[in-house]
């Protein structure tokens, strides 16, 4: 395993640093160390092959527990910390690696999948305190390992002991004040909307024990809860443009508009958020029974910001969990596991305002009148500025009355798995195969059943959903429906053969070919994805306290659910449009793009190598280099779905170079030390599910949509991780009679690669190559854990972000619309020289190069812990 090994002992608190390294205080590094345990500090394996949480080919990280929450962590869960192991990068979508996105992961729990169903990113989120550690790999992986294109995050849960411990800690939180994203010149909204992180307060009570015995079995049990309850602050400033000069213009233009305020409004949001873990096992012998039941309940909101207050918040109720039955069977040449799954994700909107629930207006100006919002209607409408629209909508609508469009979504996913490996001579066989069937319904529906939508004074068009039939004849009729009901389902079934052969003392051969089908509705199907894999290691210390390794493998997507609207079906609406020279209907019956005959599922080759070595027990170091390279991708063109391409223009790529080092530490009994670095580049042209330009767009963004191609588009993707270091450090030590800790984590990051986008009648094109703008700033961020021990309690005070840092994470790209071309071979100077095909200068966006997100703010949580 990676250096992340076993920085803290996995049982309770270490009152010596040492003990965070499997030393006790009374005992000294020896030479006679045995590892024969997972996870042992000093250990890059184990010595038993058999084994299958220290596999030496795979570039995986522990991170216990205990470790994770003597650092400033306060009341994380397991997918908040994830990016902490070696290799690891970040995006808003969650943890990256290997020049994949934060939706191509793998996330697991005792080895059950749980991530979710509709974008494949994590979904069952697990509190620290309801874990053991946490797995985490970046690479590397074997033939009987479920991944995809990204990383794998397995959870492993807290077990029962001979001893009942109750362990309690209660925090609470406060933030500084969110960044303000600036206003670009001539951009105008009537209502902006700011949102602060508000006062957070959590708990969280975990119980593990034994129970007695049962049928000769020892039999134990784990069971927590942890309620959290924050706030959010939001706040509508309304204004209005003026024209002073009553030249018809409104002041300030082409730079920064002159606005007169309206009106303010503010409302503070409570969320909920519970989790709860009730598992029970049964030992017995070879026999390993546990059953596992864990999820969530939650209530969260969201805003608008250019609307009324009444018709800006919308609430979503969560309910997600996990059921998990485990059997496991060891014997001395034979392991055995057969698993049953099933998650379950519930989440429902609503109306953050009760009065909301009435059809929805949106309208390319300022109603006269708003009964929602009469002020904004009045000063918008009052003739101060007759010259100008004092409130104009350049953009988009401005939404009022009614919450609009609304989605309940129910996913279920039942996984049945069964391994089985066997020790003969020199050889360790493993075979195995897994089943998860993945069903999504989504429910979609109009706040009052309909949504209003109005481009002038006089026309007006009105948007519903069907379900049967609709002529697009005026006054034919039509089978409207207040709730849209859709069924996704995908599938996925995998198969595999491993043989691990021992030539000779500290040598370990790996190889192994898996199976996979993926199928994704009725018509996308894969069914014959073969990955070969093979990992070579080789022990030159002996007793697996050092291992150098390479491998090389195939993986291929995990595709989710939610590609179902683009190759199953969408909602069937129809609008109806009454406008002062007649009305209209129109109808949009949801069809899909075509899935492409002779479609290719994604594919990725992967090669690493690296070394690992203990020294004297108190050392731990760790290199490794990784290659990737997509072979196919998988999105919208011109020909549907398909493998950007295939028919023409410029073929999915994307590939990826890094390299990490790692040491860990204790120099002194009462100092700890863990620093790591990562350096690589990806280039190509396929961001993948998660762009931050579009969002999650899950393979139906807008790279391969045009009918142009060119070299320009291949460059630096979002995912060049450029340079990352951090360092985590931990102290003990005594004030006054009082036991104090104090522990920092540092990390320094390269800003994403900047593009210049431009929105042209072929699509969106890069106007020069990807990412040749240069990076954004370096993101560096101090966080700082001061806590002190008195009588078995543990008071703690954690401060993120402690320089208040706020660079930009992300920027606004597009640079221009217009019929434009990209410049070949050209950089960011030749941006001033872009023309239209008229030979003109082109529309520029004057939001270009602002930032779109920054840095969270300076925040602190207070913590009191004490275990029973």
């Amino acid at each position: 395993m990676l250096l992340a090994g076993v920085l803290v002992s996995r049982t309770g608190h270490a009152d010596d640093p040492r003990d965070l390294f499997g030393l006790g205080k009374d005992k000294k590094p020896t030479e006679d160390l045995r590892c024969d345990q997972p996870h042992t500090f000093g250990c890059a394996t184990t010595e038993d092959p058999l084994d299958d949480d220290a596999s030496p080919y795979g570039l995986t990280t522990w991170l216990p527990a205990s470790y994770l929450r003597r650092l400033p962590t306060a009341n994380s869960g397991h997918d908040g910390v994830a990016h902490y192991a070696l290799g690891a990068n970040r995006d808003e979508a969650g943890p990256a690696f290997g020049g994949a996105t934060g939706l191509e992961n793998r996330w697991t729990i005792e080895g059950a999948p749980s991530d979710g169903i509709r974008s494949g990113g994590s979904d069952t989120h697990v509190p620290l305190t309801f874990l053991s550690g946490i797995s985490v790999s970046a690479g590397g992986f074997t033939a009987r390992e479920r991944t995809s294109t990204g990383g794998t995050i397995d959870a492993q849960l807290v077990r029962g002991g001979t001893t009942h411990v109750v362990d309690t800690e209660v925090w609470a939180g406060i933030a500084s004040e969110g960044r303000r994203r600036p206003l670009a010149s001539g951009s105008y909204f009537v209502k902006r909307l700011t949102l602060d992180a508000g006062r957070e307060v959590s708990a969280s009570v975990v119980a593990t024990g034994p129970i007695g015995t049962l049928a000769k079995g020892s039999v134990w049990y784990a069971a927590g809860i942890a309620p959290a309850l924050s706030s959010t602050d939001a706040s509508w400033t309304a204004s209005r443009l003026v024209d002073r000069d009553n030249d018809g213009t409104p002041d300030g233009l082409p730079g920064v508009l002159v606005t007169e305020p309206i009106s303010t409004e503010s409302e503070r949001a409570l969320d909920y958020y519970v989790p709860v873990m009730v598992r029970s096992g049964w030992d017995r012998g070879p026999h390993h029974v546990e059953l596992t039941l864990i999820g969530y309940g939650a209530r969260s909101s969201r805003f608008l910001s250019n609307a009324t207050e009444q018709a800006a918040g919308i609430d979503r109720s969560e309910l997600v969990g996990d059921g998990i039955a485990t059997w496991r069977g060891t014997w001395a040449s034979t392991r055995a596991r057969i698993q049953l799954a099933w998650h379950r994700s519930d989440r429902s909107d609503s109306p953050h305002d009760d009065a909301a629930n009435v059809p929805q207006l949106l309208t390319a100006f300022v109603p006269a009148s708003l009964p929602d919002d009469p002020t904004v209607a009045m000063r918008c409408n009052d003739g101060t500025y007759p010259q100008i629209a004092q409130c104009a909508v350049p953009f988009g609508y401005f939404a009022s009355a009614g919450a609009g469009a609304l989605v309940d979504t129910v996913g279920d996913r039942p996984t049945v798995t069964a391994d089985i490996a066997h020790r003969r001579d020199n050889h360790v066989m493993r075979a195995g195969a897994t089943f998860e069937d993945s069903r999504l319904v989504v429910q979609s529906r109009l706040s009052g059943g309909e949504q209003f939508r109005s481009l002038f004074d006089g026309h007006l068009d009105r948007l519903r959903y069907v379900m049967g039939e609709c002529p697009e004849i005026i006054g034919a009729p039509c089978d409207y429906a207040d709730v849209s009901e859709l069924r996704y389902r995908t599938r996925y079934t995998a198969a595999y053969v491993e043989d691990t052969f021992s030539p000779g003392d500290g040598f370990r051969v790996d190889g192994g070919l898996r199976w996979e089908m993926m199928w994704v509705g009725p018509r996308l199907h894969f069914s014959n994805q073969l990955a070969p894999r093979l990992g070579v290691a080789w022990d030159p210390l002996g007793g697996g306290r050092s291992r150098v390794w390479t491998s090389m493998g195939r993986s291929f997507a995990m595709l989710p659910a939610g590609l179902g609207p683009t190759v199953i079906r969408r909602d069937f609406t129809v609008h109806e449009a009454m406008t002062p020279v007649g009305n209209s209907r129109s109808t949009d019956a949801g069809a899909a793009y075509n899935v492409a005959d002779g479609i290719q599922p994604m594919a990725q080759d992967e090669l690493t190598a690296g070394a690992e070595v203990g020294l004297a027990k108190t050392v731990r170091l760790i290199a490794w280099a990784q290659g990737r390279w997509l072979r196919r991708g998988l999105e919208t063109t011109p020909e549907g779905f398909d493998n950007p391409g295939r028919v023409g223009g410029l073929p999915a790529q994307r590939s990826t170079q890094q390299i990490a080092f790692e040491v860990a530490t204790t120099p002194t009994g009462t100092l700890t030390l863990r620093a790591g670095y990562l350096a690589g580049r990806t280039i190509g042209n396929f961001p993948g599910p998660y762009d931050p330009r579009q969002g999650s767009v899950l393979y139906n963004g807008s790279e391969f949509d045009g009918l142009f191609s060119s070299s320009t588009e291949i460059g630096r993707l979002p995912t060049d991780v450029g340079q990352r270091v951090f360092v985590e450090a931990a102290r003990r030590g005594s004030v006054g009679g009082v036991s104090v800790d104090v522990a920092t984590r540092l990390s320094l990051a390269s800003g994403r690669p900047r593009t210049a986008f431009a929105d042209t009648d072929v699509g969106v094109v890069a106007l020069v190559p990807r990412g040749s703008l240069g990076r954004g700033p370096m993101i560096a961020q101090a966080n700082l854990r001061l806590a002190a021990h008195w009588r078995g309690f543990d008071l703690m005070l954690d401060i993120f972000n402690v320089f208040d840092r706020a660079e930009a994470t992300l920027v606004d790209e597009m640079y221009a619309e217009g019929i434009v071309r990209p410049i070949d071979g050209g950089s960011y100077q030749d941006l001033v020289f872009l023309k239209t095909d008229t030979g003109n200068p082109p529309r520029r966006r004057t939001a270009f190069g602002l930032p779109a997100a920054f840095q969270g703010p300076i925040s602190a949580s207070l913590g009191l812990r004490h275990t029973f």
